[in-house]
C-alpha cells in the first residue's frame, strides 16, 4: 500500500479537505498525542490508489515537500511507527521532529545511524519524494546501509486506476484522527466556506515542530 503523508500547515487547509473527500482511509499523524487537538495544521496519512499529483492544476491545491510512503503495514501501524521519529528525548527533554516534510526525513536518512535506517526500512519498502513536476525520486535501503534514489515517473509510482476500483471497499476501517470507527464529514466544494470537518469544532492549538 501506498500513504501519502501531507502536510497541512504547509499546504493549507484547502488542499487538506480536497485529500479527506478523495481518499477517505486517513488519520492524522498527531492521532493518540497530546497533539491530537490539532487539525488545520496536522501531517495526515492517506490511504492512495491513484495520482493524486493530478490535483495540482487545480486552483489552490499545493502539494509542497510531500512524502510518499510504501509499506504492507496498515494505517495505523505507520502512524504509530512514525510517532517513534517525530516524539525523541534528548537529555531528558521531548524533542518534536517534522519528520513527515520531506526535506527533514531526507536530512534524518542520511544523518541517522545505521540501525536506525535499517529500522526505518523494515517498516518501508520504498519512500517517494518529488522530483519535479514529472518524476519522483524513490529511496531505497541499499546493501551498503545508505539510501540511494533512482528518478521514477509519477504515472509509474502512482497509475491511474478506474473510478470504480477507487470506490471499492477493503478490510481497512475509515479513521479521523485518534477515533477509527469514526469517519470525517468533508464539506462538498459548494459547502466548504469556513466549514471544518466535526473533530475541529474546538479551537486548534498549534505546536512548533523543529525544521530539522
Amino acid at each position: 500500500m501506498k500513504y501519502l503523508c501531507y502536510d497541512s500547515a504547509l499546504n493549507e487547509e484547502y488542499t487538506l479537505i480536497t485529500l479527506m473527500k478523495r481518499y477517505p482511509r486517513h488519520i492524522s499523524l498527531f492521532a493518540g498525542t497530546d497533539d491530537e487537538g490539532i487539525w488545520d495544521a496536522a501531517p495526515w496519512l492517506f490511504t492512495v490508489k491513484d495520482n493524486f499529483y493530478e490535483l495540482q492544476g487545480q486552483m489552490l491545491i499545493q502539494l509542497e515537500h510531500c512524502t510518499l510512503f510504501e509499506t504492507k503495514d496498515l494505517l495505523k501501524d505507520v502512524c504509530d511507527f512514525l510517532h517513534t521519529k517525530m516524539y525523541r528525548q534528548v537529555n531528558d527533554r521531548q524533542e518534536y521532529y517534522r519528520i513527515w516534510d520531506a526535506r527533514v526525513l531526507l536530512k534524518y536518512l542520511d544523518e541517522c545511524n545505521e540501525i536506525d535506517r535499517q529500522s526505518f526500512f523494515q517498516v518501508f519498502d520504498d519512500v517517494y519524494t518529488e522530483a519535479n513536476a514529472a518524476e519522483l525520486y524513490k529511496w531505497t535501503l541499499q546493501a551498503n546501509g545508505r539510501v540511494a534514489n533512482v528518478l521514477i515517473s509519477k504515472a509509474e509510482a502512482l497509475p491511474v486506476i478506474p473510478d470504480e476500483e477507487l470506490e471499492e471497499e477493503d478490510d481497512e476501517p475509515v479513521t479521523a484522527g485518534a477515533d477509527e470507527k469514526t469517519p470525517v464529514e468533508v464539506p462538498s466544494r459548494q459547502d466548504e466556506g469556513n466549514e471544518m470537518p466535526p473533530a475541529a469544532e474546538e479551537q486548534p492549538k498549534r505546536r512548533k515542530f523543529f525544521i530539522d
